[in-house]
């Protein structure tokens, strides 16, 4: 019973070990995922500056709404050109589904699933085994492989439309968030413009010491 008990534990240590580490990993991808989105908005949020540059320089604009509207639409402008390809390549894949369900008869089609869906690729494990520890249920080994990564005919169509359809959804993102960080921008720069010069200067003091 008690050499039962220390078995249970070393495997519990084990399998805490790895949820530790990939807490760890979780928190490292995250970090990688901000600094990432960080690097985005300085490089949109120099953009943003170059597209206004030019009319700032030539103080074509009187006001800071005047400014902003006008950063807002050419903004739009740039979103418009950038996220034509990603969002046909969207529609283009949606397209697709719909032609398959409509050809196959399969409506309601999960391209995601494992029996003739893209998860098929992966690895398929069974629920975690746990037992009774002092009153308390902990992981006390490793799931077993239900389903190893193959190949099926039948999911042929999902092996094209997944990574197709994700790729297009993450590089609109891209530049939705794009888009975003060089209207803040935008704002920031029509703001700072225009409040400054209604700060008035400093009165300078006539009488000497």
């Amino acid at each position: 019973m008690i050499y039962a008990a220390i078995k249970l534990s070393e495997n519990t240590k084990k399998a805490l070990i790895v949820f530790f580490l990939l807490f760890i990993l979780l928190f490292v991808l995250i970090g990688y995922i901000s600094m990432a989105i960080e690097g985005v908005m300085k490089k949109q949020g120099s953009k943003a500056d170059e597209m206004l540059s030019n009319v700032v320089k030539a103080e074509l604009f009187d006001s800071e709404k005047k400014l902003r509207r006008f950063g807002i639409k050419k903004n739009a402008m740039v979103f418009y050109h950038d996220s034509v390809v990603p969002f046909l390549t969207i529609l283009g894949s949606v397209g697709a589904y719909l032609l398959y369900c409509l050809f196959s008869g399969k409506w309601g089609y999960d391209p995601f699933n494992r029996v003739d869906g893209f998860a098929t690729l992966f690895y398929e494990f069974s629920a975690w085994p746990k037992e009774t520890f002092f009153g308390i249920k902990l992981i006390s080994g490793w799931p077993s492989v239900v389903s190893k990564p193959h190949f099926e005919v039948a999911a042929l169509f999902s092996y094209f439309f997944v990574p197709i359809f994700i790729a297009g959804c993450l590089w609109f993102l891209y530049y939705v968030q794009a888009y975003i960080s060089r209207s803040i921008r935008i704002r920031k720069i029509s703001r700072s413009i225009f409040r400054k010069k209604l700060v008035p200067d400093e009165p300078t003091s006539l009488t000497n010491d």
